[in-house]
């Protein structure tokens, strides 16, 4: 398996980010009628802060596919957490269905590469979580490493057998 992918089995649970941010049952249930959805991170005790590509990369995904459902799990206003490098942080992307992770990886590659243009010589690092909901399981899968191998990487794997 490529070293920049780590896979695992988890058990998501976002009680502790809905208590603290006292988050209403509306917003809870984008997480079962949302085909991707933005999901915040947490830093610190009760700090949660969404990736800088965040918004872009949503407004960009509803541009080039309106037939799917894109939002962010947040009540209003989102914090951001900003870093100040040409490297990509890609929010964390909870995927309703495994069916359309291919779908996500494709979107999150074709971002990347409109991102890099102009600046194609540059090294650029990419940081993407996706979180997975399969039938009765749920997966972790991150990729942490450079943006020009991005979409060969997960095009070695078989992402049914994960």
């Amino acid at each position: 398996m490529n070293s920049n992918i780590t896979i695992k089995d988890i058990n998501i649970d976002f009680s502790k980010y809905f208590t603290s941010k006292g988050i209403s049952c509306d917003t809870q249930s984008k997480l079962n009628n949302t085909d991707i959805l933005a999901v915040p991170t947490a830093y610190g005790d009760h700090e949660f802060y969404f990736a800088q590509e965040t918004i872009d990369f949503l407004k960009y995904c509803r541009g080039k596919s309106p037939e799917h459902s894109f939002g962010v799990l947040a009540e209003d206003d989102i914090q951001i957490r900003s870093l100040h490098s040409f490297d990509i942080w890609m929010p964390v992307i909870w995927v309703a269905s495994s069916v359309l992770l291919p779908f996500i990886i494709n979107m999150v590659s074709s971002y990347i590469y409109n991102k890099m243009k102009g600046r194609e010589r540059e090294d650029v690092n990419v940081d993407v979580t996706f979180l997975v909901k399969r039938e009765n399981e749920e997966k972790y899968i991150h990729y942490s490493g450079d943006a020009k191998t991005f979409k060969e990487s997960f095009e070695k794997m078989d992402l049914n057998k994960m």
